[in-house]
């Protein structure tokens, strides 16, 4: 099955944050069910789809956002006629398990899929990089009693047999009480159960038996006999398999009963309301087999970020453009102390100082030019305060030896006439006037540098409006460098490289990675969008552009991300895999590497920290805490105050916070 690349990619659906590995679970089950498919096809064995997959299917052609597998539903007789074929039409890397060929099962879900880790390249590009176990569930459609009374007595029978099979799972296989209940259902049953075989696989047995008793019997119902042990309400008409239409799902199409309505009102009764909670297994079920997966690739996995402290220290050290407004500070202090010691009468010192003056602005000047070339105001206005300098020490040199005669007089006038005292305390001053336009020729022609790096055109939307804002401010200069990625092969090696530069052309001016120094440069703020690192098993950025990396070239490395979620409650039950899937944006480097993060609003910041807290521990909370804004975020259309606003708000206040560098 072919899939679009993007099809891959992290996405934010329905409120919910769908990290990519996840995506290739779906690609890897869509595939598995195509094998499927062919053998239905050739052999005219219906199936359709099941719970979420059939929910997704008709409510909106596709898998739902929080659902990580894929169910179908045979009807028993189907399913009899695929058991005969099924082995002959599968590709030999799949396997097909139910407890009716596996006497020693012990699940009532059959299933079709990679049952082992074995990591050919052929199976993995196959499989769309998946690197995990996974099948497609089959889950069987029996008929119901057509007698209510022995639709009653079989629920009863299956409740005790239940009953016992928690029993064993529990270990009590041995007690009195186990051993005289067992009796009484080999009486009950007529049946014996055989001592030397676990008894788990035997009790899944028998009751497959007892879902299969009404079989044929004419029965207008039917049902799942496992789902309606836990949920009896969950059966529907025979009816709604009269007829099959086939569903636009994903990027195929499945089949669905025509009363589509009737199966899934029996299962989940107002199946139209979003309910983002449930689900009979582990979210994400992947996880399970994470440490086989590990033990498979032995040193090619590497994808577990380990938090270390230093991830929240970042050495910083001034730029070209802290430096210069540092030497211009340290000019107009020395420039200052010219003039209180003119005041308090002290030529000589202040010629002394007037000649270094001249000097260290002719080196900064220089400076200037060598790095960025001729023809600098800056450079112009330094060169005039030059000469205003030279004045000024004309003017003393002038004035000496009347200052010699008054030595004896009050005051540091002495007998200067007033005009010419007047004279020279404004020739004294003049080259504070030039030295304020120096400081605001910096301002103009050394702007703060704000670089985005932004991989996907898609994340553009997350911060046009700050870009956009912040390009009005006078003394900020704004660039976006499109950076490449890449996707991962199921081992974790890189593969294919993409890079829409050309793509954001169209709307900005870019920078062009490869010509850009960022040693050289070194912006006053980097701002990422893509935060994990080399911790993603579906996508990376150029290993260059690495949180750890990029923030060696800045004092202030920005996350925000380039997303928007429903707001996720850590202790809402419904928002369990939404806070269980934050692993995949919160826990990785970039959040720590960062020293400002502005995530989506308030609550949301409370999310991130409840999060960080179960990844590390309180203290790092409390540093994080400092480090987050819930300012909003740029995507926030809808509500200006509550976007784009508040976000341009708070990144101006961290951008102009002065840094404090170590030298």
């Amino acid at each position: 099955m072919e899939f679009p690349r993007e099809f891959f990619y992290d996405e934010v659906r329905n409120g919910f944050y769908i990290p990519g590995i996840i995506k290739r679970i779906w690609a890897a089950q869509l595939e598995i069910l195509d094998s499927i498919h062919k053998i239905c096809k050739k052999n005219k064995i219906r199936y359709y789809a099941d719970f979420g997959t059939l929910l997704g299917a008709v409510r909106e052609n596709n898998f739902i956002a929080w659902d990580d597998d894929l169910d179908i539903m045979m009807l028993r007789d189907d399913f009899e006629r695929f058991i005969k074929v099924v082995d002959k039409g599968l590709p030999k890397e799949l396997k097909f398990t139910a407890v009716e060929v596996n006497k020693d099962s012990c699940s009532f879900i059959s299933a079709v899929g990679i049952t082992e880790m074995k990591y050919r390249d052929k199976i993995l590009r196959k499989y769309h990089e998946f690197p995990y176990v996974t099948a497609v569930d089959i889950f069987i459609v029996d008929e119901l009693a057509k007698d209510p009374a022995d639709e009653a007595y079989r629920m009863e029978v299956l409740s005790m047999l239940g009953t016992m099979l928690n029993g064993i799972v529990h270990k009590k296989e041995n007690t009195k009480i186990f051993q005289k209940e067992l009796k009484a259902i080999e009486d009950l049953l007529q049946i014996k159960f055989d001592s030397d075989k676990p008894l788990e696989g035997q009790f899944y047995a028998i009751m497959d038996k007892v879902f299969q008793e009404f079989n044929g019997e004419g029965g207008d119902m039917l049902a799942c006999m496992p789902f309606r042990m836990l949920h009896e309400e969950a059966c529907f008409p025979k009816s709604a398999f009269a007829e099959t239409i086939w569903l636009p799902f994903c990027n195929t199409k499945i089949p669905v009963p025509k009363d589509y309505d009737s199966v899934l009102r029996a299962k989940y009764g107002d199946y139209r309301r979003t309910v983002k909670a449930g689900g009979g297994h582990d979210y994400p079920c992947f996880k399970e087999y994470e440490e086989m997966l590990k033990a498979a690739l032995e040193d090619k996995w590497a994808f577990d970020y380990c938090f270390s402290e230093e991830d929240l220290k970042h050495e910083k050290e001034p730029n070209f453009r802290d430096m210069i407004l540092e030497t211009w500070s340290y000019l107009e202090q020395k420039n200052k102390k010219i003039f209180e010691n003119f005041m308090a009468g002290d030529f000589p010192l202040c010629l002394q100082l007037i000649g270094q003056m001249q000097e260290e602005a002719i080196v900064f000047g220089n400076a200037i030019e060598a790095k960025y070339g001729e023809g600098s105001e800056t450079v112009s206005y330094l060169e005039k305060y030059c000469e205003a300098l030279f004045i000024s020490h004309q003017a003393l040199v002038q004035a000496l030896p009347l200052q010699e005669k008054a030595k004896e007089k009050k005051g540091p006038a002495g007998d200067f006439p007033a005009a010419l005292w007047k004279d020279l305390q404004n020739s004294i001053q003049k080259p504070g006037s030039y030295l304020k336009k120096v400081k605001l020729s910096i301002e103009k022609e050394f702007k703060r540098v704000v670089l985005f790096l932004p991989s996907r055109l898609e994340q553009l939307k997350s911060f046009q409006a700050l870009y956009e804002a912040l390009s009005q401010m006078e003394d900020v200069e704004c660039k976006i460098m499109p950076i490449p990625y890449y996707d991962r092969l199921g081992t974790g090696e890189l593969s294919d490289m993409h890079y829409e530069g050309e793509e954001f052309k169209k709307y900005y001016p870019i920078i062009d990675y490869k010509n850009y120094d960022f040693a050289k440069e070194r912006p006053d703020c980097v701002v990422l969008h893509t935060p994990y690192d080399e911790y993603n098993q579906v996508i990376s950025v150029d290993p260059f552009f690495y949180s750890r990396n990029i923030k060696k070239y800045t004092n202030k490395l920005v996350y925000i991300p380039s997303f928007v979620t429903d707001e996720i409650d850590p202790k809402n039950e419904e928002d369990g895999k939404a806070f269980g899937n934050m692993e995949f944006y919160v826990t990785v480097p970039g959040l720590f590497h960062s020293d400002f993060t502005i995530v989506q609003s308030e609550s949301m910041k409370k999310a991130y920290l409840a999060k960080i807290s179960q990844f590390t521990n309180s203290d790092v909370r409390k540093q994080m805490v400092k480090k987050i804004s819930g300012a909003g975020s740029c995507l926030f259309t809808d509500d200006e105050d509550k976007g784009s606003k508040s976000v341009i708000s708070a990144f101006r206040r961290f951008l102009m916070k002065k840094e404090e560098y170590r030298i």
